[in-house]
């Protein structure tokens, strides 16, 4: 999303992406978070990212907000994201009130018109919306939150914003020595090959 302020006594357009990433405790939504937030940062972005998280080790909700821009992030937190990743249905349920977009009907399509912003998108990506191609490509469930990454990172290469192949290096530096590193690159590609 790109806007235009008064800095300085210049106007400058600021380049600033919202991200809401929304699962339940253990789904591993703080790592997507972490490298996510590393990969732009390397490429240069500024960043910021609050993790939310508590009682997911008992089955509740983890979240994270993150933004980032070509411009110092002043205050991080954020009511409404540019992309909001689902990945369970209680965190659909809480992720209502922080997207503000309560009075649509989810699951949602991909992208929807945000009614209380006019022209304004919301990219969700819902884990209902996956749940063919996850079962035909036979993804474990250990495995949604790296092909859920693929597909953010696909996104974010699209917007300029990081690039794949930074990604993959980020994610095998912290995974490649753990049992399931095959399945986890194999879930990766699938996720960076799929439309949204």
């Amino acid at each position: 999303m790109h806007f235009t302020i008064l800095k300085d006594c210049k106007i400058i357009t600021v380049m600033l992406i919202k991200i809401c990433l929304s699962g339940d405790g253990g789904q591993g939504v703080q790592l997507i978070s972490d490298i996510i937030c590393l990969a732009a940062f390397v490429d240069g972005w500024q960043v910021s990212q609050i993790p939310n998280y508590g009682l997911e080790q008992r089955g509740g909700v983890s979240l994270s907000f993150i933004k980032i821009s070509d411009q110092e992030i002043t205050y991080p937190k954020f009511s409404q994201p540019d992309i909001l990743l689902i990945m369970s249905a209680q965190a659909r349920e809480r992720t209502k009130r922080y997207s503000e977009i309560s009075n649509i009907q989810f699951p949602a399509s991909n992208q929807i018109q945000n009614p209380n912003v006019k022209g304004e998108n919301i990219k969700i990506l819902d884990i209902e919306n996956y749940k063919d191609i996850l079962h035909k490509e036979n993804i474990k469930f250990l495995n949604y939150n790296i092909f859920f990454l693929g597909l953010l990172s696909k996104i974010l290469e699209e917007k300029n914003i990081c690039k794949i192949d930074e990604v993959v290096g980020l994610l095998e530096k912290k995974l490649i020595d753990k049992a399931g590193w095959n399945e986890n690159k194999r879930a990766f590609e699938i996720g960076v090959d799929i439309e949204y």
